[in-house]
This record gives structure tokens, sequence and C-alpha cells, in this order.
């Protein structure tokens, strides 16, 4: 065999076996799936939620696609199933806008993995069994061949408080995922699956029991004891969707090594995104 085909056999195995390492790394959290193929499973579905997807994007999402390989989308939650339509949403606006090739990963909150049905779907969907560990959503993110990364920064805060507000952050972690990967954040806010949850009055008496299972519940419960719990899915006629792009003020470089100094440089930047949530979600109608 000539020498140039050699190496070019050789870079093409390594690549390959680059590939493969990290699909058996990452076979019980979940892999990267080509959006094309993930469109192929859920079709069947959005005439069945949906008669409308209204969706803007400051820039437009086709531009923003074409001009960053990595992108980590950082979406509101409103409510607890409020996931299901905001991913199906943005999964057919970036096909409408020619990213069917592009490999996503998405990151959910493990307590999703508690229950029968959305742990089916995560299945289903991402092939994903249990939470991928933070270390390793970095690494395939930086390394491997992942270009969006979908992630809800609310977690189970969305199960306590005003579903139609932006309920506070879990962590800001997913911040540190955009500064390692040096890819911009999508913003993406939604309105219409608001109805899918109930509320839910918690008597007083309840509190030392959710302190001791739950206790991040138990300050926003003294201020509001309601829980919003999943009770039915609905047909939603518009559902509306806004997204804004953000950058990052700092860098990768510029994260401090003391874990407390990091975590408030972090948390800075959470605030403003979230910030600009609250904005984003006022300007929005009820439609």
């Amino acid at each position: 065999m000539p020498l140039k085909q050699k190496y070019n056999a050789c870079v093409f195995g390594q690549e390959n076996k680059a590939f493969f390492t990290y699909f058996r790394a990452m076979a019980r959290e979940g892999v990267a799936i080509q959006l094309s193929e993930l469109y192929a499973k859920v079709r069947w579905v959005y005439p069945l939620l949906f008669d409308e997807i209204i969706y803007k994007s400051e820039p437009p999402l086709k531009e923003v696609m074409q001009k960053y390989p990595k992108i980590v989308h950082v979406i509101s939650h409103a409510g607890t199933l409020g996931w299901i339509p905001s991913v199906l949403g943005l999964l057919r606006v970036a096909i409408e806008a020619g990213a069917a090739k592009r490999r996503a990963f998405g990151v959910f909150h493990r307590g999703l993995y508690r229950f029968w049905v959305s742990r089916m779907l995560l299945r289903y969907l991402f092939e994903s069994h249990e939470p991928p560990t933070f270390a390793k959503v970095i690494k395939a993110f930086q390394e491997h061949p992942v270009n969006d990364m979908a992630l809800f920064p609310e977690g189970d805060n969305c199960i306590v408080g005003d579903v139609f507000e932006i309920r506070p952050f879990r962590s800001p972690k997913f911040v540190e995922l955009a500064l390692a990967a040096n890819a911009p954040i999508l913003i993406t806010v939604h309105r219409g699956a608001e109805e899918w949850g109930r509320d839910f009055y918690i008597p007083a008496a309840l509190f030392p029991l959710i302190k001791r299972f739950q206790p991040a519940y138990l300050y926003p419960l003294l201020k509001n004891p309601v829980l919003n719990l999943p009770t039915r899915l609905t047909h939603i006629p518009k559902f509306s969707m806004r997204s804004l792009l953000y950058v990052p003020r700092l860098s990768y470089e510029e994260l401090s090594q003391k874990p407390r100094e990091r975590w408030f440089q972090l948390q800075s930047e959470a605030q403003r995104i979230r910030l600009l949530m609250q904005e984003l979600l006022k300007d929005m109608p009820y439609l």
C-alpha cells in the first residue's frame, strides 16, 4: 500500500476508534443523536400536540447554526413536563433551519429518571438510561462529535412556585460547559405548556417530611405552599418560543481554581442569563 494511503487509513482508524470509544463511554448516559434521526422518531407526535409552532430567534436560528459548530441550549421549564414540547419545538425549527446533520445531546435532571413515562421517553429519544456526570458531559462536548447540548437550568425548581415565571437555577455549571467548549449559549423560553401541570396545596404538617427528603423545596414552600405536579397532556393550539443568543463575558481560562470563587464567577453569568430569560418571557404574549 502506498505511504499516503497507509497514512489516510491510519487516521481514519484513529477517528473511528475515538468515535466508538465515546459511544461506549456514554452508552448508559445516552449518545449524541443526529437531529434528522431524532426527528424521524417523533415526527408523528406533532399533529397530536401542536396546531402551530411560533418561533422567533435573535439572530435568526439558521444564521446561528451556520456560524457556531457547538451551542449550549438553555431552555425554560414551565412545569414538570415543559421540557417535552420545548425539545420538540426546537427540534422542528432546527430541522427547518437546515441543521439536520448536527448531533445533539440532552442533559436532563435525575428526577426525570425516577418516573416511568419520562424514563421511557429519554431511553427512546436519547438512549439515555441514567443521568450523565458533569465530567462526562464536558468531555463529550469538548472532544467528541456533539454540536448541540440542551439543558434546563431550573431543574426540579420548576415544581415549586409559579410555572409562568423563570424559577431560580439549580446550578450555574451549564455556564462552565459553554466556556469549556468555547460555545455560545442560545437562550430559549416558551409559552403553551403551563396547563400540563396543576397546583396542589401543601399543608404545613408535611413540611418536616419535605425538609427531610427534599430540603431545597422548603424555603419556596414557606413563601408559597404550592407544588405544581404533572396531571395531563393536552393539545397546544399555538406553542410559542423565543430565542436569544448570549456570549458569556468570561473565558474558560479566566475561571478561578478556587472552588468558591469559581462558583461565584459562574453564578454571576447564570444570573445574567436568568434575567434575560425573564425579560424574554415577559415580552411574550399569551396566545
